[in-house]
């Protein structure tokens, strides 16, 4: 598998990449049908979410990418998937993710290790952010050059 497309997170209005995809979680936690997402070499789980830390919990503000849908009998096209189309309620506004429990990986810094497969690449420097139904418990910065280990005041995602 090639290096692949992340997500992105905004934290204190900054896009960073994220090296986690949360939204596999919710297909798995719901035992919903995962759609057929139209894949690509870059991002073969055919999607792209964009997430958000407000207020010491996970949003997701959008998902861009492309399923195959059914329609008639056999005849299937390419359609727009969007947060509107997983949770049609929303109406668009950003949705708390109370189905992620886990870890965020947020890379930073130059890149010191190139891998040709989905998130190994490594960084100087990476911020971990500990998850427990959509609330953020805790935050904590590795720098690999100077093998130190940070844990943030919470009120650094706020």
């Amino acid at each position: 598998m090639a290096a692949q497309l992340p997500d992105s997170i905004i934290i204190n209005g900054s896009p960073m990449d994220l090296y986690s995809n949360p939204l596999e979680e919710y297909w798995v936690k719901t035992k919903k049908q995962r759609p057929h997402f139209y894949k690509l070499i870059s991002c073969q789980r055919g999607y792209v979410a964009t997430w958000e830390i407000k207020e010491m919990q996970l949003f997701l503000n959008e998902i861009s990418g492309s399923y195959i849908k059914r329609i008639l009998f056999f005849a299937h096209k390419k359609v727009r998937y969007s947060t509107v189309v997983l949770f049609p309620r929303s109406k668009g506004k950003p949705v708390k993710a109370n189905w992620f429990t886990g870890k965020l990986r947020i890379p930073s810094g130059p890149m010191t290790m190139y891998e040709h497969s989905g998130y190994d690449s490594r960084f100087e420097k990476e911020i971990i952010i500990t998850v427990d139904k959509g609330n953020i418990l805790k935050t904590v910065s590795l720098d690999y050059t100077h093998q130190r280990l940070t844990t943030h005041p919470s009120d650094i995602l706020r």
